[in-house]
């Protein structure tokens, strides 16, 4: 993204990420990014789904917001605990640069082994599918919401775009149907968010959708399922 400013901050957990000026937003919460991160997206995400079904050996991941690669760092990870196999797709339409990645500086808060992944992450090709791990595929692609149509089935469903108060129009309500449309029986949805008119467009889409306890520094967040056939 050049030409947009960006500098680095130090979460509450001790964790890095970046402030974009152009959209006034932080790329986690101040409160801790990845504390936020393991909340929302592993705990209420991929963890619930694979309590649900314990005995499933692949999963398929969608994100919106490849953001600083966090989420898909944390979710390889996981993939290997659990020796689940995970497919993940993600989308980002202004992806940063590896050197802005590595900027982000997570090396001075990573573990050895997890700074190796997370260098092998940002440094994967985009738009094509690359094994990062033996349980980890990744798929990048460099595309606006409005423009992308989802290639596979998702179990789990990341959505981790800026705030509403700076790209409202990532929050409206037929920016969820494609996505959701892809949804399997039983997949999820989570975001940290908990609006309202968020709740209400998934609903109307066909989910359940609860607002369960938020991470730190946020009272609540939304998760939702789709319904067994």
């Amino acid at each position: 993204m050049k030409n947009i400013k960006k500098k680095q901050f130090q979460t509450a957990d001790g964790s890095p990420t970046l402030y974009m000026e152009k959209f006034d937003e932080y790329y986690h919460s101040k409160h801790g990014a990845v504390q936020e991160a393991e909340h929302v997206y592993l705990k209420m995400g991929l963890d619930f789904w694979k309590n649900q079904y314990p005995n499933v050996k692949k999963c398929r991941v969608f994100e919106m917001g490849f953001g600083t690669g966090l989420n898909a760092l944390l979710t390889a990870q996981k993939a290997t605990q659990l020796q689940l196999e995970v497919n993940y797709h993600t989308i980002e339409a202004y992806p940063l640069t590896p050197l802005e990645l590595k900027e982000v500086n997570y090396n001075d808060y990573l573990e050895a082994t997890a700074k190796v992944l997370f260098d092998q992450i940002i440094e994967a090709p985009w738009e094509t599918s690359h094994a990062v791990t033996a349980h980890f595929c990744l798929k990048k692609m460099k595309i606006l919401l409005e423009d992308y149509l989802p290639e596979q089935p998702i179990d789990v469903l990341y959505y981790d775009a800026f705030g509403a108060r700076s790209q409202p129009e990532i929050w409206e309500d037929h920016c969820f149907a494609p996505l959701v449309d892809k949804l399997s029986p039983g997949g999820v949805f989570v975001t940290y968010a908990a609006k309202g008119s968020v709740r209400r467009a998934l609903q109307n889409l066909g989910l359940k959708v609860s607002l369960v306890q938020g991470p730190p520094g946020k009272r609540e967040m939304i998760q939702a399922y789709r319904p067994l056939l």
